[in-house]
Protein backbone atom coordinates (compact mmCIF):
# COMPACT_ATOMS: atom_id res chain seq x y z
CA UNK A 1 0.00 0.00 0.00
CA UNK A 2 2.93 2.53 0.45
CA UNK A 3 4.42 2.04 -2.32
CA UNK A 4 1.17 2.92 -4.61
CA UNK A 5 0.65 6.16 -2.61
CA UNK A 6 4.28 7.46 -3.06
CA UNK A 7 3.82 6.81 -7.02
CA UNK A 8 0.25 9.39 -7.26
CA UNK A 9 0.92 11.64 -10.20
CA UNK A 10 3.90 10.32 -11.34
CA UNK A 11 1.58 9.57 -15.21
CA UNK A 12 0.22 13.23 -14.48
CA UNK A 13 3.29 15.16 -14.60
CA UNK A 14 4.63 12.58 -17.33
CA UNK A 15 1.83 13.36 -19.32
CA UNK A 16 2.21 17.17 -18.72
CA UNK A 17 6.13 16.76 -20.23
CA UNK A 18 4.80 14.95 -23.42
CA UNK A 19 1.99 16.83 -24.09
CA UNK A 20 3.88 19.62 -26.26
CA UNK A 21 5.31 17.57 -28.06
CA UNK A 22 2.14 15.47 -29.53
CA UNK A 23 0.47 18.47 -29.97
CA UNK A 24 3.32 19.69 -32.19
CA UNK A 25 3.28 16.24 -33.92
CA UNK A 26 -0.70 16.55 -34.39
CA UNK A 27 -0.19 19.97 -36.04
CA UNK A 28 2.28 19.62 -37.61
CA UNK A 29 0.71 16.54 -39.49
CA UNK A 30 -2.35 18.44 -40.15
CA UNK A 31 0.01 21.60 -41.87
CA UNK A 32 1.36 19.30 -43.93
CA UNK A 33 -1.73 17.35 -44.96
CA UNK A 34 -3.33 20.91 -45.59
CA UNK A 35 -0.51 21.59 -47.82
CA UNK A 36 -1.05 18.34 -49.92
CA UNK A 37 -4.07 18.96 -50.93
CA UNK A 38 -3.44 22.43 -51.68
CA UNK A 39 -1.01 21.31 -53.98
CA UNK A 40 -3.11 18.53 -55.54
CA UNK A 41 -5.88 21.04 -56.21
CA UNK A 42 -3.45 23.59 -58.06
CA UNK A 43 -2.34 21.12 -59.98
CA UNK A 44 -5.69 19.89 -61.31
CA UNK A 45 -6.30 23.38 -61.92
CA UNK A 46 -3.17 23.60 -63.94
CA UNK A 47 -4.28 20.43 -65.85
CA UNK A 48 -6.74 21.56 -66.23
CA UNK A 49 -6.43 24.77 -67.72
CA UNK A 50 -3.79 23.43 -70.55
CA UNK A 51 -6.47 20.92 -71.63
CA UNK A 52 -8.60 23.74 -72.49
CA UNK A 53 -5.66 25.37 -73.63
CA UNK A 54 -4.72 22.77 -76.33
CA UNK A 55 -7.88 22.02 -77.02
CA UNK A 56 -8.82 25.41 -78.05
CA UNK A 57 -5.64 26.10 -79.82
CA UNK A 58 -5.98 23.22 -82.65
CA UNK A 59 -9.50 25.36 -83.81
CA UNK A 60 -9.12 26.90 -87.07
CA UNK A 61 -5.40 25.82 -87.03
CA UNK A 62 -3.44 25.08 -90.09
CA UNK A 63 -0.83 23.54 -88.17
CA UNK A 64 0.78 26.60 -86.78
CA UNK A 65 0.13 27.37 -83.00
CA UNK A 66 -0.12 30.77 -81.26
CA UNK A 67 -1.48 31.48 -78.40
CA UNK A 68 -3.55 35.02 -78.26
CA UNK A 69 -4.41 37.29 -74.94
CA UNK A 70 -7.80 36.49 -74.98
CA UNK A 71 -7.06 32.35 -75.06
CA UNK A 72 -4.48 33.48 -72.20
CA UNK A 73 -7.35 35.42 -70.32
CA UNK A 74 -10.01 32.55 -70.73
CA UNK A 75 -7.40 29.62 -69.44
CA UNK A 76 -6.49 32.00 -66.36
CA UNK A 77 -9.84 32.56 -65.85
CA UNK A 78 -10.53 28.91 -65.80
CA UNK A 79 -7.71 28.30 -63.57
CA UNK A 80 -8.19 31.02 -60.86
CA UNK A 81 -12.28 30.33 -60.95
CA UNK A 82 -13.35 27.79 -62.37
CA UNK A 83 -15.09 29.20 -65.48
CA UNK A 84 -13.51 30.49 -68.28
CA UNK A 85 -15.96 33.89 -67.92
CA UNK A 86 -14.28 34.30 -64.73
CA UNK A 87 -16.06 35.04 -61.58
CA UNK A 88 -15.98 36.29 -57.95
CA UNK A 89 -14.32 33.98 -55.59
CA UNK A 90 -11.41 32.09 -56.59
CA UNK A 91 -10.74 28.17 -56.53
CA UNK A 92 -8.15 28.86 -53.56
CA UNK A 93 -8.08 31.44 -50.96
CA UNK A 94 -5.62 33.98 -52.30
CA UNK A 95 -5.10 32.73 -55.86
CA UNK A 96 -4.96 35.42 -58.71
CA UNK A 97 -4.32 35.47 -62.35
CA UNK A 98 -1.42 37.07 -62.02
CA UNK A 99 -0.10 33.76 -60.40
CA UNK A 100 -0.24 32.51 -63.52
CA UNK A 101 2.02 32.06 -66.36
CA UNK A 102 1.11 30.54 -70.18
CA UNK A 103 3.53 29.51 -72.48
CA UNK A 104 3.69 27.76 -76.08
CA UNK A 105 6.81 25.87 -76.43
CA UNK A 106 6.25 24.18 -79.87
CA UNK A 107 3.70 22.51 -79.94
CA UNK A 108 3.25 22.07 -75.60
CA UNK A 109 1.08 24.61 -73.88
CA UNK A 110 2.68 24.94 -70.47
CA UNK A 111 0.78 26.53 -67.74
CA UNK A 112 2.65 27.57 -64.46
CA UNK A 113 0.65 28.26 -61.05
CA UNK A 114 3.03 29.88 -58.02
CA UNK A 115 0.91 30.07 -55.10
CA UNK A 116 2.30 31.58 -52.17
CA UNK A 117 0.78 29.36 -49.41
CA UNK A 118 0.39 30.99 -45.88
CA UNK A 119 0.10 28.00 -43.31
CA UNK A 120 -2.01 28.21 -39.92
CA UNK A 121 1.19 29.29 -38.10
CA UNK A 122 3.09 31.63 -40.19
CA UNK A 123 5.49 33.07 -38.04
CA UNK A 124 7.61 30.97 -35.38
CA UNK A 125 8.62 33.30 -33.05
CA UNK A 126 12.17 33.56 -32.27
CA UNK A 127 12.68 32.87 -28.98
CA UNK A 128 16.63 31.82 -29.37
CA UNK A 129 17.22 33.62 -32.09
CA UNK A 130 16.57 37.34 -32.96
CA UNK A 131 14.60 36.77 -36.06
CA UNK A 132 11.28 35.25 -36.13
CA UNK A 133 10.86 32.32 -38.70
CA UNK A 134 8.51 32.51 -41.59
CA UNK A 135 6.92 29.97 -42.55
CA UNK A 136 5.38 31.00 -45.74
CA UNK A 137 6.62 29.12 -48.64
CA UNK A 138 5.86 28.85 -52.34
CA UNK A 139 3.69 25.73 -54.02
CA UNK A 140 4.41 25.91 -57.67
CA UNK A 141 2.54 23.84 -60.16
CA UNK A 142 3.68 23.63 -63.68
CA UNK A 143 1.66 21.26 -66.21
CA UNK A 144 2.60 20.97 -70.22
CA UNK A 145 0.34 19.37 -72.77
CA UNK A 146 0.78 19.09 -76.80
CA UNK A 147 -1.40 20.38 -78.64
CA UNK A 148 -3.00 17.59 -81.31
Amino acid sequence: MRFISRHRGVAIVEFTILLPFFLFLLFTIAEMGRAFYTYAELEKLSRESARYLSGELIKGSTGLYSISDSDKILAKNLAVYGSVDGGSSSSLPGLDTSHLQVSLNGNYVKVEISYPYQPVLAVIPGFFVTDDIDMNITLVSSYSMRVL
